[in-house]
Formats: structure tokens, C-alpha cells, sequence
């Protein structure tokens, strides 16, 4: 007991010692982030430290810790022989930290967390792409198969559940989901790493439960490592933890936990290690359906993060890493709690409560509602809608995901449009980071099909300043008093106001689309709200 806490206070001073220097290197190696007027708004270029310094930090702790230890006591003395006396559980703080049969599977995780590191720093470097950064990902997670992560079966809610071979899969969908969900969740000064000393402390403190002492070691040591690591990434941060530090948070984490809980029979082992990354997952997930329903890639940028939500109601940079905080500890102790009494209501009760918590603020999952509702509901009015003998059956729908710009006017210019040229389908898709706006509408004719092969499809950015804020994408009939190639040129002249109205401000701007040939039509009130189905009157041909 006593080594992992001394690899916790050896790891923070390790940590506080390395990143200055390794800073320095980062910059002669031109491994560092800089602004590029969209997403990166900070003001000079910021070294990408910390998965290097994370890891060489624990690896020369933890050894330091095991073998040094005991002569070390003295420094604690009766101060921890009185916390240790306080614990639930009885423990012996003079007891060997590592079994020689642990040494197999830490060589595992130290191979495959140097090879991860090493991914991370080349994307850091020279920008990899989302194949080659998963293929460096999935080598990693093999390197932990091969080295024993693995396991036959699993007890949820009673029923046990046999994996075989499918564990296999199962170990690499488990690792990969987090080690990608602490990468997405890395967006704000001092967001992953804050996530990561909780919990890593709770992991450690789950090993500790299970007296598996090698897995409390190795998670008390990424805490402090963290921990001191945080010292210069607070906001407002002078270095970053970069893809090879988000990634190795992940990494070791998961694999830990298959060490720790999921290699006992029991719905615990389960439900306990899904608690304590709750966040990131819960987080990553509604990325990726807001992308997907945005019509976006999952691999693209946005600002609809958790943090991000908190920072749009107001909060500071500080005060929103703060709730982030509270929120993942919520459901750390839930683990913690679970395998400390053995039922796992604990760990789904801290779930519960962080999602009751989150949608009752508002802070979260807002727009990711509102886009599957939306969706369903198009689908469901598509079985009912009948063709319309006297104009064009349409069925729109909005939502503004962040920011507090009014976008209804430009969308109405682009209903009005797609009505002149008897479109299929318009969609407005605008995101612009360094403004902190997101708004996506859809106006769709109710008997258009997007796989029909009797229409075309077009996609026009949309730049200003000479950044990309969005994009208008079109469907249309093959079968129309217009040549596409006009309607093309025609539309081209509308973005041209909207980039116009984008980089002015000036939404009034918008009143000169009666120049260009079409008249404004109302969608309906409502604002973001809006999800009407209405019928827009045919224009004389």
C-alpha cells in the first residue's frame, strides 16, 4: 500500500520535472500545435508534451516505487500508518507491490503503451490520418491480447454470457472505444488530463479493493503523473497532452480494467469499469450521432462537446472543467461503490444521475435530441404524407447547436430557392469554431428519395475569410425548367451572400436575395424549434 502512494507523490514531482524540459525538445522538433484561425485559437504555437512526459514519467516511477518503497516509509511514518488504519478494508503497507506473475501482462502494457505513444507523437508531427492512427491503435490492442488481456466469460444481470473467441473482439472494441472517447473528449486546457487523475485514482483505489497491488501501482502513477502534468495544461495551458497523451490515457485505463474487474465472473465486472468512463463514452457517443445526423463526418471537428455546452451557458474555462470534474467523479465513485459492495445498482446509479443531471441543465444532449426526434418524426410523416395536387409537399426542420446568432433569415433565403427551382432536398450545414456557432436545417420534398436515380446531388462551400464555416448541399430532378448548370451558377450567387452576411455581420444583408430572383417565403416561427411539414405555393414556370 505504501509504494502506491509513494508512486502517486513521485509521479506529480516527475511529471513537474520532465514536461519543462521536454517542452523544449517538442519545439526544436516542431511537435507543437498551432492556431489555425478555426478550432486552435490560441495565440502562439504550444508544445505537445504530455504523452511522452506521462509515460516516462510512470516508467521511471513505478520501478522506483516497488524496489524503493520501503526505505522510504520514514518520510510517511505515523501519518500513514494512521490513513491506513482509517481504511475499510484491512491492508498491509509492507507488502510486495508486484508478483513475479504480473510481470507477463505489465510487459504487455508497457510495449503496447510505447507503441501508442509513438502513433500519437507521429500524428502530433505530421498529421496522420484516421486509418493510419487506428491501425497504430489496433496494433497496440494486439499487443495486449497477446500478452493475456483476454477473458472467456461474463455474468450480466444473471445470465452468463460466454465470449470464446469473441473476447478477442470484444477486448479490441473495449479498448479502441476508449482510447478514442478520451481523444474526442480532449478539447479545453486541462479537460482529459483532469479526467484522467479521476479515474486513474479510482481505478487505483478498485485495485486496491481487489488487492491486485500491481494494478493500483500503475494506476496511482498515471494519476500523479497526471496530477503534475495538469500543473502546466490548467487553464490557460502552456503545453498540451497531444493525440499521444489523450490516446495513452485510454489505453491504459481500459486495459487496466480488464486486469481489474473484467476477468470476474460477475455482472460487476461489467458495469463497474463502464461507470468510470462513463463520461468520455457518453460524451463521444452523442458526437457521433450528432455528426452522423448532421450529415458530417464522425472524424470532423465540432464544438458540441461537453465542455464546449458549458462554456456556451456562460462558464468560464475554469468553472466548466470544474463541472466536467464533478461529473466524472460522480461516476468514479459509482464504480468504486459497486465493487466495494459488490451490486452493481451503484455504478448504474451514478450513470443515471450524471444523464438526469445533464438534461435537466440543458448542458448536454439538447441538440442530439432534438436531431433524432426530428429524424424519427420525417420518417414517420413520409409512410403518411400523400402528394399534394396544387404545390410541392415539403418537410423541414432546424436546430441551432450552438451559438446565438439568428440563421433563420438565411435559411428561409435557401426554402425560397430550393421553391423556385423545385428542388428534391437543401441542406444548410454551418459550423464555425472560432465563433462558436453550429446550425444545420434540411428542407426535403416529401416524395423525393435520396437513392433515386432520376435526380442529382451538389455541394457548395461556404468560405469567408478564407476559412470554410459550412456548406449548402442540393438534390434535384433530372426533369426541371431549369439546366442544372444555371441552378448551379444561380445558387453560387446566394452563398455568395451568405459568406457576404458572415463576414459583415450584417444579417440585413439578406433582404438583397429579392435581386436575385426569387421571393422570401415564411417556414414557420419558432426559431431553432422549428419542425413543421407545410406546402410552399408553386411559382408561375
Amino acid at each position: 500500500m505504501l509504494s502506491v502512494i509513494f508512486a502517486f507523490f513521485v509521479s506529480i514531482v516527475g511529471a513537474i520535472l520532465l514536461v519543462p524540459r521536454l517542452a523544449v525538445v517538442a519545439r526544436r522538433w516542431n511537435v507543437v500545435d498551432r492556431p489555425d484561425r478555426q478550432r486552435k485559437l490560441h495565440n502562439a504555437a504550444i508544445p505537445m508534451v504530455g504523452g511522452v512526459a506521462v509515460l516516462l514519467t510512470m516508467i521511471l516511477a513505478i520501478p522506483l516505487s516497488v524496489y524503493g518503497g520501503a526505505e522510504c516509509q520514514f518520510l510517511f511514518g505515523q501519518m500513514m500508518e494512521n490513513l491506513l488504519a482509517r481504511m475499510p478494508f484491512d491492508l498491509d503497507s509492507h507488502q510486495l507491490t508486484v508478483r513475479s506473475s504480473d510481470y507477463f501482462e505489465l510487459t504487455g502494457l508497457l510495449i503496447g503503451s510505447i507503441i501508442l505513444v509513438g502513433v500519437g507523437v507521429l500524428d502530433d508531427r505530421f498529421q496522420l490520418r484516421g486509418r493510419q492512427k487506428l491501425f497504430g491503435q489496433a496494433v497496440a490492442v494486439t499487443t495486449l491480447i497477446i500478452f493475456g488481456y483476454h477473458f472467456s466469460e461474463i455474468t450480466v444481470a444473471g445470465f452468463k454470457i460466454e465470449f470464446g473467441i469473441f473476447s478477442v473482439l470484444f477486448v479490441y472494441a473495449w479498448v479502441l472505444a476508449a482510447i478514442n472517447s478520451v481523444n474526442l473528449l480532449d478539447g479545453a486546457d486541462g479537460i482529459a488530463g483532469t479526467i484522467g487523475v479521476v479515474m486513474s485514482l479510482a481505478l487505483s483505489v478498485m485495485a486496491i479493493i481487489q488487492e491486485q497491488w500491481s494494478t493500483a501501482l500503475i494506476a496511482a502513477s498515471m494519476a500523479g503523473a497526471l496530477a503534475g502534468f495538469l500543473r502546466f495544461n490548467f487553464p490557460p495551458a502552456k503545453v498540451y497532452l497531444g493525440d499521444a497523451g489523450s490516446m495513452l490515457i485510454g489505453f491504459v485505463l481500459s486495459a487496466l480494467a480488464i486486469r481489474c474487474t473484467f476477468k470476474q465472473n460477475s455482472a460487476i465486472a461489467f458495469f463497474a469499469p463502464v461507470a468510470l468512463l462513463a463520461i468520455p463514452f457518453l460524451d463521444s457517443a452523442a458526437a457521433v450521432i450528432r455528426r452522423r445526423l448532421m450529415g458530417r463526418s464522425i472524424f470532423e471537428v465540432d464544438r458540441g462537446h461537453l465542455h464546449h455546452s458549458l462554456m456556451k451557458r456562460g462558464y468560464s474555462p475554469r468553472v466548466s472543467l470544474l463541472w466536467v470534474t464533478l461529473l466524472c467523479t460522480t461516476t468514479a465513485a459509482g464504480a468504486v461503490l459497486s465493487l466495494l459492495n459488490q451490486q452493481p445498482v451503484y455504478a448504474l446509479a451514478s450513470i443515471l444521475i450524471v444523464v438526469v443531471v445533464m438534461i435537466a441543465s440543458k448542458v448536454f444532449g439538447v441538440a442530439e435530441y432534438q436531431l433524432i426526434s426530428r429524424r424519427a418524426s420525417t420518417i414517420a410523416k413520409s409512410f403518411f404524407k400523400m402528394p399534394s395536387t396544387n404545390g410541392l409537399n415539403y418537410q423541414q426542420a432546424s436546430v441551432h447547436v450552438q451559438g446565438s446568432r439568428d440563421w433563420q433569415d438565411v435559411w428561409k433565403m435557401l426554402c425560397a430557392f430550393a421553391d423556385t427551382k423545385r428542388l428534391n432536398e437543401i441542406t444548410l450545414d454551418l459550423n464555425a469554431p472560432w465563433m462558436h456557432e453550429s446550425f444545420h436545417a434540411t428542407l426535403r420534398r416529401s416524395d423525393a428519395n435520396r437513392g433515386d436515380n432520376q435526380q442529382w446531388y451538389s455541394q457548395i462551400p461556404l468560405v469567408s475569410d478564407g476559412r470554410v464555416f459550412g456548406r449548402v448541399e442540393v438534390y434535384g430532378p433530372n426533369e426541371t425548367g431549369y439546366s442544372h448548370q444555371q441552378l448551379l451558377v444561380d445558387l453560387m450567387d446566394v452563398t455568395a451572400l451568405i459568406e457576404k452576411t458572415m463576414l459583415s455581420g450584417d444579417e440585413d444583408l439578406i433582404s438583397e436575395s429579392g435581386d436575385l430572383g426569387f421571393e422570401m417565403v415564411k417556414v414557420g416561427p419558432g426559431g431553432d424549434e422549428l419542425t413543421d411539414e407545410f406546402s410552399l405555393p408553386s411559382k408561375p414556370r
